[in-house]
């Protein structure tokens, strides 16, 4: 074993370590989405009272906050980040989770919503409308962004899973999981840890990228295009930096779900939940520069196409659920995060962490509804509540069956954290 391997103690189970509860959860999750997307099926066709945009909604948060994974182990592999070596697989896991929801999602509103949502749809006799808009073009934007994306991120994370899988797990896997073991390459691939690290920093590059237009095109068309002649050049960084707050958030309560499974002890400590809670700071100040940057602008100018869409989320029926997210992503957050020790008790962290994800789905929420809906309140509709909960417990069921089928601690990475590192490592646990 190498001088790297003996410094850093990685558990030789790196899958699903506690089968009873694991196997409880996954009976769970399969009863919940069963029962959810049935009733969801059966309600959500004729809802007309903002089922569909909440549906809509949640789809959008989820879709943002996953995404985020990859896109959270390319920045760490190119800042160096080797703190977060823990949670790699984990960020990885969960975007790849929710790859077939967000195919099956866009499919689902583009054809049982679209009406609902789109005004541009039904324009108004000589209304002019931008080549952009087009029902077709809608739907292969929306389908050919995010099949590109999740390609780029199947691949990447492959580069990083091989060396992980060995040949016993492959020779003694059945059923679902020979079938991805198989898809992934099965074991082999490139060993070298050096030469690994390189080639997944150079492709961390272009999954950024990628990921960064992913989410442009889902913004501008899922929710500025949402407001007629509604037009800011800094929503769609806006989106991004609360897709990034939140996904952040997320990454820390997936690990503290992962760890009822999967034995963590040795590698996700203090210095992992203090780190996040760091860049859980400076993204909760990031979000409120970029919300006032929109705002100050429309304000200041006076022009009321571009503050439409802000007062009737700040203002009137919606004006509750508005600072209610504010005080999600920003009030509540500093107030906690500004004490040490939340930062480094897991259990206070995941609390912040709770409100801000729950503030991000608060703001997904306001940049849909009240675009077609005056008065929506929260969960009032079966379908939209079925459908919402459809899409969580489906998402959360997928991401359990991924565990069960790939090693979730990335052995390679954490074994291999280059000697200079390994002291301050040790230091911060």
């Amino acid at each position: 074993m190498s001088e790297a391997a003996q410094s850093i103690a990685v558990p030789q189970s790196i899958g699903v370590d506690n089968r009873g509860a694991f196997n409880t959860a996954r009976l769970i999750f399969v009863v919940v989405f069963l029962v959810s997307a049935i009733t969801a099926v059966v309600a959500l066709p004729g809802d007309k009272d903002g089922g569909w945009g909440m549906f809509t909604a949640t789809f959008l948060f989820l879709q943002g906050l996953t995404q985020f994974g990859i896109a959270f182990t390319a920045i760490m592999r190119l800042s160096g980040g080797f703190w977060a070596r823990p949670v790699f697989r984990l960020a990885e896991i969960s975007t790849l989770a929710f790859f077939p929801i967000s195919i099956i999602g866009i499919l689902i509103i583009y054809f049982g919503a679209r009406h609902q949502l789109f005004f541009w749809l039904s324009p108004e006799p000589g209304e002019h409308l931008s080549s952009w808009l087009g029902e077709n073009k809608l739907l292969f934007r929306a389908l050919v962004s995010q099949i590109v994306f999740y390609v780029f991120a199947f691949l990447y994370v492959r580069i990083g899973l091989r060396p992980d899988i060995t040949a016993a797990s492959v020779s003694e896997a059945r059923g679902l999981r020979k079938l991805m073991l198989g898809l992934f390459g099965g074991a082999g691939g490139e060993t070298d840890p050096v030469v690994l690290t390189d080639r997944l920093y150079k492709w961390s590059v272009a999954v950024l990228i990628i990921a960064a237009l992913a989410n442009t095109f889902i913004s501008l068309d899922f929710a500025m295009m949402l407001w007629p002649h509604y037009h800011s050049t800094v929503f769609t960084l806006y989106y991004m930096i609360g897709c990034i707050f939140g996904g952040t958030a997320l990454i820390l309560l997936l690990a503290t779900f992962q760890s009822r499974f999967v034995n963590m002890e040795n590698v996700f400590k203090t210095r992992q939940v203090k780190n996040i809670g760091i860049m859980l700071t400076g993204f909760m100040c990031l979000w409120l520069y970029l919300f006032w940057a929109q705002f100050f602008v429309s304000w200041f100018g006076n022009l009321a196409a571009e503050l439409r869409p802000l007062d009737a989320q700040m203002k009137n029926h919606y004006g509750p659920y508005f600072w209610a997210s504010v005080a999600c992503l920003f009030l509540l957050p500093l107030a906690f995060l500004i004490f040490a020790k939340v930062k480094r008790d897991i259990r206070l962290a995941g609390l912040v962490a709770t409100l801000i994800v729950t503030g991000v789905w608060l703001n997904r929420y306001l940049m849909v509804l009240p675009a077609q809906w005056e008065s929506h309140v929260p969960f009032s509709t079966i379908g939209g509540t079925a459908g919402t909960i459809a899409l969580i417990s489906g998402f959360l069921l997928l991401l359990l069956i991924l565990f069960d089928v790939f090693p979730m601690l990335s052995r390679w990475e954490i074994e291999h954290i280059p000697a200079e590192q390994r002291k301050d490592w040790h230091s911060q646990h």
